[in-house]
């Protein structure tokens, strides 16, 4: 098995936060004023840096959020006043926080991430908000002392306090206490769309929306504030606050909206009686659509703009959490087969194009359902439906979909079509979780895939058990071999019709516990679910280059001069193609005078199909002076040719295939056919061998039928490499 490109390492934390606030300093400093020096700047960001990647690191829920809030904050105090500032400073955080999840996915870091970055937007707004509220406090003292001051300097006192009214950039309106405007200024006119003057006597309240509003996707701060804006000016006249702070939407004379900030407080006349109110405006329209696009992009997918694997999350539990114990609902995983191939064969830009229109298509796919399609990352998309009493079954839905996959799309003037594999599970939105939902629906996908390409499975709850059981041992498996407790223990190979033990086969064996002990075909079949096999390779042959001399010695008390292969060796499919094949078994037999002695029988498949370096793996062995043999052998016409062109010493019959011609359930037609076969492997100079024979009379028939040996089954159980100078005497049943 090919190893893949390593993915590049982490940059030092040092270089990262470093690399991070340059990034961010020149960021900000191009879309923004900010009053301070770049140095300054870059110090300021570069603690900031250091906070955000602490709460990254920190085990608790609730920092990110907390730490966000503080930075969004901070960047007020520290001069990011100009919302384009803030887009800047999360589209950086956003590369440098994200932009490794391609390759190495991370979900847990990604919530945080996320979390963090939406509550520096909304610390943000608040910083930005109570900026806001110091400056109209103090806009409100200046407005006091000015009138406090009219008594010994009117004209004075009225000029200052014109200069400041005037030149605010925040919207202020002078109103009685029903709300209607006495005076304003000019930045009100140009929030609301026409001059102080056509203001005076309008009530104020007008221009404010009252309905209740929509939800707003996306990290906008607070939601605005429903019903009329009179109710708020009773609530500070009523005494109920002293201030207010509210976010709503106005309409403008021309009639479009805005988001502002509101901030109201109460003027007193002299004996303390209220007088009027201020009423202070900001737009933050341009802040709340850069919020809002901020949500949109970390919710949705930004190649195929459909919802992204978070939001999809959401909105798996948000359905069960909601939906009756009785509904139904269907999850589908549906993972494009031979993606690879467009994108090796035709680039990635036509790739992407694709998988734009396999988004589309799916959506087509389950228009006319309540139902929603996600992109989870590469070529695997999702679909969730709440089922309606008109849903079709799930081989009619999924019929559906592969419907519309299969139309070729038209790209660059070539017709690219493009299959796809299906999960599918259908339950009660009472029976699962959102997550136990996704992993029956992955389980289903790997099983449709393990069928073959455009196939599609559903879930079974019993068939899941026993996968969840394998699994689970498949991952504890690795730590097994590092303490211990899987070995390489040694098989007979017995001479038909002779009794004698001539060769040792190494096999796994795992202890697991006092009673449970694993034999070699369920640990390789373990094994290969994880890789793990083509990992064992170097250290099984490491051990059975150590046995080799000892094995030499045992056998020549009993079979005198030795000339066969000693120790024969079986591959899987994978081990038989990794690359490093050649180069473990050459270190393996460093010193051995004899390299002859090992046999290394290679999965006859994997040679047919050439995986990976199969062949090359059989002429570089032979050269080295190993004996080599084929394994898995089933006997079709692709084998017998390969067999005539092959140098291999012997040939192991497939115990699940041909291999079973020996036992007394097998037809007369099939062990006349598998007798044949083996007498043509004989008569071409190759040993014929069989595996786990389990009774005298099925070891008699393959005898009869010419094979030479056989190995494990009745001939004995593994032993442990202490035990080899005994393997010669091991009784044969």
């Amino acid at each position: 098995m090919m190893d893949k490109d390593p993915v590049p390492a982490t940059p030092p934390p040092t270089a990262r936060r470093e690399d991070l606030a340059r990034a961010w300093t020149g960021a900000a400093t191009s879309t923004a004023y900010i009053p301070r020096a770049i140095d300054e700047l870059e110090t300021i960001l570069l603690e900031l840096v250091d906070e955000v990647l602490a709460a990254l690191a920190d085990d608790s829920t609730s920092t990110p959020a907390a730490t966000g809030e503080t930075v969004g904050a901070r960047l007020v105090e520290e001069g990011f006043t100009d919302p384009h500032a803030l887009r800047a400073s999360i589209e950086v955080l956003t590369a440098g926080l994200l932009g490794e999840l391609d390759r190495t996915p991370d979900s847990e870091l990604a919530r945080r991430t996320v979390a963090l970055l939406g509550a520096m937007s909304a610390g943000y707004a608040d910083g930005l908000r109570n900026y806001t509220l110091t400056q109209q406090e103090r806009l409100k003292q200046a407005l006091f002392n000015a009138m406090v001051r009219a008594e010994h300097n009117l004209r004075a006192t009225e000029n200052r306090f014109q200069e400041v009214f005037a030149s605010s950039a925040v919207g202020i309106a002078i109103t009685d206490l029903d709300g209607m405007c006495v005076e304003s200024n000019p930045a009100l006119g140009q929030i609301l769309g026409c001059s102080p003057n056509q203001l005076a006597g309008r009530m104020l309240p007008e221009f404010f929306v009252t309905e209740d509003p929509l939800p707003t996707p996306g990290l906008a701060g607070p939601r605005p504030v429903p019903g009329s804006l009179a109710e708020t000016y009773r609530r500070v006249l009523d005494g109920e606050a002293e201030r207010v702070q509210e976010q709503r939407r106005l309409r403008t004379v021309d009639g479009e909206t805005a988001w502002v900030v509101v901030g109201i407080s109460l003027l007193h006349d002299g004996a303390g009686s209220p007088a009027y109110f201020v009423t202070m405006i900001q737009d933050v329209s341009e802040l709340r659509l850069l919020s809002d696009r901020l949500g949109h992009q970390l919710l949705h997918d930004a190649l195929t703009g459909l919802p992204n694997r978070q939001q999809f999350t959401s909105k798996l539990e948000t359905t069960l959490g909601r939906a009756a114990p009785d509904a139904t609902v269907t999850l589908c995983v549906v993972n494009l087969d031979g993606f690879a191939l467009v994108n090796n064969s035709l680039g990635h830009d036509v790739g992407d194009r694709l998988l734009r229109t396999v988004g589309q298509r799916l959506e087509a796919a389950v228009a006319a359902e309540r139902a929603m399609v996600a992109r989870l990352g590469g070529d695997e998309f999702a679909v969730l439906i709440e089922d309606l009493p008109v849903t079709p079954d799930i081989d009619d839905l999924i019929a559906q979909i592969n419907v519309e996959l299969a139309e070729p799309e038209y790209l660059d003037g070539r017709g690219v079509g493009i299959g796809a594999s299906t999960g599918a599970v259908r339950c009660r939105a009472a029976d699962m979780s959102a997550g136990e939902l996704f992993r029956a629906a992955d389980t289903a996908l790997r099983k449709a895939k393990a069928t073959g390409k455009r196939q599609w499975a559903g879930f079974h709850s019993h068939e899941d058990d026993a996968a969840r059981e394998r699994d689970a041992l498949a991952v504890e498996l690795p730590a097994a071999w590092e303490n211990g407790q899987l070995t390489v223990a040694y098989e007979p190979v017995v001479l038909l019709g002779t009794e004698r033990v001539v060769a040792a086969r190494p096999v796994l064996s795992w202890q697991r516990d006092e009673e449970t002990v694993h034999d070699h075909r369920f640990c390789v079949e373990l094994a290969e679910r994880t890789g793990l096999t083509v990992q064992l390779v170097p250290q099984v042959l490491g051990e059975v280059g150590r046995r080799l001399p000892v094995l030499r010695e045992v056998f020549a008390e009993s079979l005198g001069e030795v000339e066969d292969p000693l120790v024969r060796i079986q591959l899987t499919r994978a081990q038989t193609g990794d690359a490093d094949l050649a180069r473990a078994v050459h270190r393996a037999l460093r010193g051995v005078a004899t390299p002859g002695l090992l046999e290394v029988a290679l999965d006859t498949g994997a040679v047919l199909d050439d995986v990976g370096d199969a062949r090359d793996n059989l002429d570089v062995l032979v050269d080295i002076g190993v004996s080599t043999g084929l394994c898995g052998f089933q006997g079709g016409p692709r084998e017998l040719e390969l067999l005539a062109d092959s140098p291999v010493r012997s040939v192991t019959l497939d115990p699940d295939g041909i291999g079973a011609a020996g036992r007394d359930t097998a037809g007369e037609v099939l062990r006349t056919e598998v007798a044949r076969l083996v007498r043509a492997i004989v008569d071409g100079g190759r040993e014929c061998s069989v595996l786990d024979p389990r009774t005298p009379a099925e070891a008699a028939w393959w005898a009869s039928a010419g094979a030479v040996s056989a190995q494990g089954g009745l001939f004995g159980a593994p032993v442990a490499a202490d035990e080899l100078p005994g393997l010669p005497r091991v009784p044969t049943g």
